[in-house]
């Protein structure tokens, strides 16, 4: 609809698809595009353009000198865990070949400024399950090549049907420690970091995105019932912690880490409240390697995927 300023719109009509490249940066000439629904305002990947300004006093006592210097594409995106579209995005930020990950090209449609994001690549996620929301959510930081004009893209590009109504919810998820189900769990957050590396400045564009180490760490939130954690953190000793998340449709999502430290246990404990305990811990890799290890399993259809 436009109005007296432009394209003013609702924030129900933007959109996202994404697909994979096979040339980092460039769109494929075919592309398999997933249509992944945004949560809320959920949606933050923008284009920034820094100045370059020489430190001098060149010019005077104002900024009369400064050129653009090169886009920078950073920024966030939020979603929820629909079981057709789960693997996907777990890949975006555990998927590595050869060390590398992959990178996407995303269309994002607004009624203002339809565009597009190539290169894409995911610097980290937090994966927040929580009893009190009854959710779990994908928040996704991101870091892309470019961002360009799609001036072509509308509304009837994204196709939404072949997910199902609900995503995966925090009821019914069972977590494990060593193969034990822990209760009165409350929330947990799993964060994985992929330090990207931004490349030099080529034509206005990053250079490149390159991975750097992967680290990974989980935050558990729980009614303080026992001394199992102060019991690790004592120990310094390692543990394996799982969570599966159930769905309506017979769907079920496993996130499994082998190799987990405890840091620290802290204790919550205000007057007149139920006493909770935070535990922190980091993971390692057990005798294959893995720190991570993800499954998809649809009612209909299997899709399971490990990360390297």
């Amino acid at each position: 609809m436009s109005g007296p300023s432009g394209d003013w719109h609702y924030g129900r009509r933007r959109h996202l698809r994404l697909c994979v490249e096979e040339t980092w940066g460039v769109c494929p000439e075919d592309p398999a595009w997933q249509a992944v629904p945004i949560l809320g305002d959920g949606f933050g990947l923008k284009a920034a353009n820094p100045r370059f300004r020489p430190g001098t006093l060149y010019g005077g006592w104002n900024r009369s000198v400064q050129l653009s210097h090169f886009q920078a594409v950073r920024g966030g995106f939020v979603t929820l865990p629909w079981p057709q579209v789960a693997a996907l995005l777990l890949d975006v930020a555990l998927d590595r070949q050869d060390g590398e990950l992959s990178g996407y090209c995303m269309d994002y449609y607004t009624p203002a400024d339809p565009r597009r994001y190539l290169g894409v690549k995911a610097d980290g996620l937090d994966v927040v399950a929580s009893a009190l929301g009854r959710d779990a959510e994908f928040r996704f930081t991101l870091q892309a090549a470019a961002e360009e004009p799609a001036p072509a893209l509308a509304e009837d590009d994204f196709d939404y049907s072949g997910l199902s109504p609900v995503p995966f919810l925090f009821d019914g998820a069972v977590v494990k420690v060593e193969d034990a189900e822990v209760t009165g769990v409350e929330q947990f957050t799993l964060r994985v970091r992929n330090n990207l590396a931004q490349g030099p400045n080529r034509g206005g564009i990053v250079g490149f995105l390159a991975a750097g180490q992967r680290a990974v760490s989980v935050e558990l939130r729980t009614l303080d019932d026992g001394d199992a954690f102060n019991a690790a953190v004592r120990s310094g000793g390692a543990f394996s912690f799982e969570a599966t998340f159930a769905h309506p449709e017979g769907h079920t999502l496993d996130l499994a880490l082998p190799v987990l430290h405890a840091e620290e246990s802290v204790e919550e404990a205000a007057p007149g409240r139920l006493a909770r305990a935070v535990l922190r811990m980091e993971a390692g890799t057990d005798e294959e390697g893995d720190d991570i290890l993800h499954t998809v399993n649809l009612a209909a259809t299997t899709t399971e995927a490990e990360s390297p």
